[in-house]
């Protein structure tokens, strides 16, 4: 049985921590994803962002994590998404798998990311200077 972790939570995430949980004795390979706040979105500069997420969002998030959990030569996987108020620098999203080779792993995180992006039911308020702000994600 391959290990998933995830959550979403309006509590600090610390990468290191969580890319520690993401291990096993049969992977050759961690890849760890660390995404922040950015100062700047489509030409616009951001000075933070809100995250909201529908109460489904764990649920989805973990089945997410699953699929990629279930693919060959991936032993662990774990992704963790922020809510609540961000400032430009904060970590926002935490994805980690643990694989046989680099391969596996580096492109486990990188389509778990671009899943949960497409997928996941969160969305985000970013803050401009002059105190606008602009919404992302609202179908």
């Amino acid at each position: 049985m391959n290990a998933v972790l995830s959550g979403i939570t309006a509590e600090a995430l610390d990468p290191a921590a969580l890319c520690a949980r993401i291990g096993d004795d049969r992977a050759g390979a961690v890849a760890c994803f660390v995404g922040v706040v950015r100062n700047h979105d489509a030409g616009m500069p951001v000075t933070a962002i809100d995250y909201s997420a529908h109460p489904a969002a764990g649920r989805v998030l973990d089945g997410i994590c699953r699929r990629i959990a279930a693919r060959e030569g991936v032993h662990a996987v774990g992704a963790w998404h922020r809510t609540g108020g961000l400032v430009v620098g904060d970590v926002a999203m935490v994805v980690a798998a643990a694989a046989e080779h680099r391969g596996q792993a580096l492109t486990a995180v990188s389509d778990l990311v671009d899943l949960v992006k497409a997928e996941l039911p969160a969305w985000k308020c970013q803050w401009l200077p002059d105190g606008s702000h602009v919404w992302s994600g609202i179908a």
